[in-house]
C-alpha cells in the first residue's frame, strides 16, 4: 500500500515549463518532489527547491538513481520517454524495488491529449495486444467527453526549444561527462523560416495532393517518422528510416500491382536530404521510375481517405488510417499492431491484398486507451499546460491506474 503523500523523483522532461508546474502542484499538495538534473538544459527549466545534479560518467547512474531512493524514500517516479538514456535502466530497476514510474509522451490521439501510462509507453506499454479483451473490456467504458481545446502556438514551442538549446550550450563546462540525450520526438523544424514559404509549400503540397487523389490511380501511404523518434530506435527492428525505406520500396517494386503507385508522405518535412537524392537512385534502381511519389509537409488525412493502404512502422498516422477504415500495416510495435485493427498479412502480400480494420473493434480499441493513458492537455502552451498539470494530478496520486484497474478486473497480470 502505498502511503498519502508520496515522495516523487523528477527524472527528464519534455523542453518546457511543464515539468517545473507539475512538481510545484505535486508539491503545494503536500508530496515530496526532487529533480534529477542531467544537463544545464534541465537546469533551466527546472524551479523547484529540491534538486540533485548527475554529473559522473553514465555507467555510475543506476548507483547514483539508487542512493536518491534511498536518502529521500522514493515512491514514484515521473519522466518523459522511457527510452532516453537516463531512464532506460532506471525505470526497470524500480520496478523490481516496488518504485513506481510514470511515463509521459506525446498523445496517442493528437492534437489535445498526451499519454500518461504506468510503467512505460509505446512498445512498452501495459496495453494488451489482444482483440477480444478489447472487444470484451471497451463497451464497458463510457465513451469520452471530447477534449477541451487549446491553442497550440508554434512560436511558444520554438521559444522553449531555443531557451533549452541555449542553456544546452554550457554542458562541455558543467557536465562534462553527459551525453546529450536523443531529440524528443517530432522536434521542431525551423526550415521554414518565413509566412510567405510556409504559404507557398502549402499551396504546393495542396495541389500535389489534389492531383494524386483526381487522375484515379491508386497508391499506397508510407509516412515517415524523424529519425529521432524512439520508436523507431526502441520499438522497431529498423535503426532509422532509410532502413524502413529500402524494405518498403523494394518491396513495392517487386509485389505491388503496375498501376498504383507509392507516395511516400514527409510530414514533419525533418528528413534528411540526402534521403531524397537516395530515394531517386532506389526508384531508378527498382525500375518503378515515377511510381515512387514523394510529398512534403501537409495533412496526410485527406491522402488516407483515398488511399488504398498505408504502411507505418509506428507512428501517428497509423491510428489516422485506422479512424479512417483504411487498410494499415504496422512494421514495428505499435500499441494498434494487433489483428483485427492491422493487416495480418506480410509487407509483400499487403500490396495485393490489403485488409480494413474492425471497425467495432477500434471503436472499442479507442476507448480503453483514451480511459486509460490519454489526459487532455499538452506540453508546450501555457492552457496545454495548466491542462496537462491538472489532469496528471489524479494519476499520478491514484493507487491505482486506470489501465491496471482494467487489467486486474480481467484477471490479467499488473506490473505494479
Amino acid at each position: 500500500m502505498f502511503p498519502a503523500r508520496r515522495a516523487f523523483l523528477f527524472l527528464q522532461g519534455p523542453r518546457s515549463p511543464f515539468f517545473n508546474q507539475l512538481g510545484q502542484r505535486l508539491h503545494d499538495d503536500g508530496h515530496k518532489v526532487i529533480k534529477v538534473n542531467f544537463s544545464t538544459g534541465d537546469q533551466a527549466a527546472w524551479h523547484g527547491k529540491l534538486t540533485e545534479t548527475f554529473r559522473d560518467p553514465w555507467p555510475m547512474l543506476g548507483e547514483y538513481i539508487t542512493d536518491l531512493w534511498r536518502r529521500h524514500g522514493i515512491t514514484d517516479q515521473v519522466a518523459f520517454d522511457d527510452c532516453r538514456l537516463a531512464h532506460k535502466e532506471v525505470i526497470p530497476a524500480a520496478r523490481r524495488r516496488g518504485i513506481r514510474s510514470h511515463i509521459l509522451e506525446s498523445g496517442y490521439f493528437q492534437p489535445y491529449w498526451i499519454t500518461l501510462e504506468r510503467e512505460g509507453a509505446n512498445g512498452h506499454s501495459l496495453l494488451p495486444r489482444d482483440p477480444e479483451w478489447y472487444h470484451s473490456v471497451g463497451p464497458t467504458i463510457p465513451r469520452a467527453l471530447p477534449p477541451r481545446p487549446f491553442r497550440q502556438a508554434f512560436a511558444m514551442r520554438a521559444m522553449h526549444d531555443v531557451s533549452y538549446r541555449m542553456a544546452q550550450l554550457a554542458n562541455p563546462l558543467l557536465f562534462w561527462h553527459t551525453r546529450s540525450h536523443t531529440r524528443l520526438p517530432g522536434e521542431i523544424s525551423y526550415r521554414r523560416r518565413t509566412r510567405l514559404f510556409i504559404d507557398l509549400s502549402r499551396r504546393q503540397t495542396a495541389s500535389r495532393c489534389r492531383e494524386l487523389i483526381g487522375d484515379g490511380r491508386p497508391f499506397y501511404l508510407f509516412p515517415l517518422q524523424p529519425d529521432s523518434d524512439s520508436r523507431i530506435r526502441c520499438h522497431s527492428p529498423y535503426a532509422n528510416n532509410w532502413e524502413a525505406l529500402e524494405r518498403v520500396v523494394s518491396s513495392f517494386a517487386r509485389f505491388a500491382p503496375g498501376r498504383t503507385r507509392l507516395v511516400i508522405v514527409d510530414r514533419a518535412d525533418a528528413v534528411p536530404a540526402n534521403y531524397m537524392r537516395r530515394l531517386r537512385d532506389l526508384a531508378v534502381k527498382s525500375d518503378i521510375g515515377d511510381r515512387l511519389i514523394v510529398v512534403s509537409g501537409g495533412d496526410p488525412n485527406a491522402l488516407i481517405e483515398h488511399a488504398s493502404g498505408l504502411v507505418t512502422i509506428n507512428g501517428d498516422e497509423g491510428l489516422m488510417a485506422l479512424e479512417n477504415e483504411c487498410p494499415t500495416l504496422a512494421l514495428g510495435n505499435a500499441i494498434y499492431r494487433m489483428p483485427g485493427l492491422t493487416s495480418p498479412s506480410s509487407l509483400d502480400d499487403f500490396w495485393r491484398h490489403p485488409i480494413g480494420p474492425d471497425r467495432r473493434l477500434f471503436r472499442s480499441f479507442t476507448n480503453v486507451v483514451i480511459y486509460a493513458t490519454q489526459i487532455n492537455g499538452g506540453f508546450f502552451s501555457r492552457n496545454g499546460i495548466d491542462l496537462a498539470v491538472i489532469n496528471a494530478v489524479p494519476h499520478l496520486t491514484n493507487n491505482v491506474s486506470p489501465i491496471e484497474h482494467l487489467l486486474w478486473n480481467s484477471r490479467l497480470p499488473v506490473v505494479s
